[in-house]
């Protein structure tokens, strides 16, 4: 047999389960975006625009509040829980235990945030007051709570290597709210119900999933004796929560931000921009977590492999901008004259996409090569170069002045990523390292050189449910 296809069929068959998760993460991911798009197209077209608007703020605040209650478990999880075994019921025993506590304490002090305060410019839960004023938060609580669920379950069906349960969960989640819309479109909280039935499938697996998921990995729920790698295990949620919150802040503040600001009409029109934005969005992403499991493997050069991707992700943000540009009145088409102001800001809100492809790709150069410095300074610049203008602008301008500070971020973010990562590879060059490190290839016959391994992220499939 030749050495050549051999050394392929191994290395294929070594990566198997990190192509097969990854593409069903990129499946999810699209399946999601589809039928989140059809629920809330269908919802404009027989609902009022605040009602739209009232049920969108909650469900924006439900994945806001689930952001900030994940303390990093769900890629705890896909470390210290892998397999099937005693210590990983053990640890998602607690993490789902952790989940809910953090869910409810949070979710309660949100409602209470907009309740008790004046702090904000517009309510986001005067719908669940209006309904009542215990049963509609502790909805709101619940909804939450699952929604976190959701994301552990689906980390510990692939640690166990069920990608199928995985997939049919986002399918039916997805498919199954559509028909929901059709129900008490009478209703006297109406607003209310679309949001039930929007965050409600989602939840609902989320809750069941907790409760049955252990057996899926022939193990059941476990509360000691208390593994070994406990303590790692907590340090590790720790310090990915935080990255993970500096990472993602921009995705969930915005909106947060917007919400605050506005009324329900201007909400719903915002949101609809939003939901095209984080799926045109999520391009360049994919292609950064591709560069960052394959960067420099098999002799391929660091650069080489991100200029490509960078003509890739650029050329694909450019055309996503030029067809927003062109066909912004297609949304007026579909959704109605009363969002005109969502094709208003689309346009500029797609270009911040083309800047975005440069940070996000040279953000992935920097975590292939270990450039620390740069990675933090790039993922803080986002953050604040996005958050800081919004705090300013959108209590002025709405939805405009979040479309402006979302292309000021990202234009700011890419300037920085441009000049740390010219700095890094002058330094490189200076000190005789002109060229990043090759990764040596794994011998078809196991015996391994240094191989830079990547798992599936299991939270970025999560970041915008709907």
């Amino acid at each position: 047999m030749d050495a050549a296809p051999r050394f392929r069929s191994a290395r294929v068959a070594r990566h198997r389960q990190l192509i097969t998760g990854s593409a069903v993460l990129v499946v999810g991911a699209a399946i999601q975006a589809v039928t989140g798009s059809l629920f809330w197209l269908v919802a404009a077209q027989i609902d009022t625009k605040a009602d739209v608007g009232s049920a969108t703020k909650l469900f924006t605040s439900v994945l806001f509040v689930t952001y900030l209650a994940g303390f990093g478990l769900p890629v705890a999880l896909a470390r210290y829980a892998p397999n099937r075994d005693r210590d990983s019921d053990v640890v998602f025993t607690w993490s789902a235990i952790v989940t809910v506590a953090s869910s409810t304490v949070l979710g309660g002090a949100y409602v209470a945030a907009f309740e008790f305060t004046d702090i904000f410019k517009s309510s986001a839960t005067e719908v669940l007051t209006d309904f009542h004023a215990v049963l509609g938060p502790l909805l709101f609580v619940v909804a939450v709570a699952g929604a976190a669920l959701s994301m552990i379950v689906d980390v510990r069906c692939m640690t166990a290597r069920r990608w199928n349960l995985v997939l049919a969960r986002i399918t039916i989640v997805g498919i199954i709210r559509i028909p929901l819309l059709f129900l008490m479109q009478d209703g006297e909280h109406r607003a209310l119900l679309l949001f039930l039935f929007a965050i409600g499938p989602v939840a609902a697996s989320g809750i069941v999933g907790a409760l049955f998921v252990p057996q899926v990995a022939e193990g059941r729920h476990r509360f000691g004796p208390k593994p070994s790698t406990a303590r790692e295990a907590v340090r590790y949620s720790f310090v990915n929560y935080v990255s993970t919150l500096a990472y993602q802040a921009p995705y969930f503040a915005l909106p947060v931000i917007v919400l605050t600001s506005v009324d329900s009409d201007a909400y719903a029109s915002f949101y609809i921009a939003w939901g095209v934005v984080g799926l045109a969005f999520y391009v360049p992403t994919a292609i950064g977590q591709a560069l960052l499991a394959e960067g420099g493997r098999d002799g391929a050069r660091v650069y080489s492999q991100v200029k490509l991707a960078m003509l890739l992700a650029l050329g694909l943000m450019v055309a996503g901008a030029a067809a927003s540009y062109v066909g912004k009145d297609l949304v007026t088409t579909f959704y109605g004259e009363q969002y005109d102001d969502a094709a208003r800001v689309l346009p500029v809100m797609m270009a911040a996409g083309i800047p975005w492809a440069v940070s996000s790709l040279l953000l992935s150069e920097a975590r292939v090569l270990h450039r620390h410095i740069a990675t933090v300074a790039i993922t803080l610049t986002l953050t604040a170069a996005i958050v800081i203008p919004a705090l300013h602008l959108v209590p002025i301008d709405g939805i405009d002045g979040a479309s402006r500070a979302w292309f000021i971020g990202n234009v700011v973010a890419a300037g920085v990523a441009v000049v740390f990562t010219l700095a890094g590879r002058i330094r490189a060059a200076d000190t005789g390292r002109d060229v990043p490190p090759v990764i040596a290839p794994v011998d078809p016959d196991g015996a391994a050189g240094p191989e830079q391994a990547a798992q599936p992220d299991p939270v970025g499939a999560h970041s915008h449910q709907g």
